[in-house]
């Protein structure tokens, strides 16, 4: 398969783009609860899958955080930070034209 053709499969895969700049636009890591409620439309089964399919791709890690209630915690990689750009101009362009 064409490099481009990948490209064009990743961005289509529905949410990918929206969770990873939830993930990207955060200061910390993100809980699931927290992703959930910055993506709507996005079902907890579905969620998790792209979750999965995201930390395997190396676009982001999973994180177990300690303390008095562990939690488990999604950080975008610098990998991912690369689409920082193309989000937000993506993000200009919607709002202007759609």
């Amino acid at each position: 398969m064409v490099d481009w053709q990948k490209t064009a499969e990743f961005v289509a895969k529905k949410h990918n783009l929206s969770i990873l700049r939830t993930l990207i636009n955060g200061q910390q890591g993100l809980g699931f609860n927290s992703i959930m409620n910055t993506n709507t439309g996005i079902t907890p089964r579905i969620l998790s899958t792209r979750l999965k399919e995201l930390e395997k791709s190396g676009l982001i890690q999973k994180n177990l955080v300690l303390g008095t209630k562990p939690k488990i915690e999604y950080l975008a990689l610098p990998k991912a930070q690369g689409l920082k750009k193309i989000i937000s101009e993506l993000d200009k362009w919607g709002q202007k034209e759609l």
